[in-house]
């Protein structure tokens, strides 16, 4: 159960990552490079909780 927990807390992470990219893409202290960085960590951390969501447990 704590896996799964931690697998929607990535999902929703990864929203709120294509949300701030939708908003407001550019970051001052980061330059352009976060308009590239911030979709890949949030297909990053979608992808890293879907598996966890659906992983079974070894117990």
């Amino acid at each position: 159960m704590r896996q799964q927990l931690q697998g929607i807390a990535l999902i929703l992470i990864g929203i709120l990552f294509t949300l701030v990219c939708m908003i407001d893409p550019w970051i001052p202290m980061i330059g352009d490079v976060g308009r590239v960085m911030y979709p890949v960590i949030a297909a990053a951390a979608s992808i890293a909780g879907l598996v966890l969501v659906f992983r079974r447990n070894a117990d």
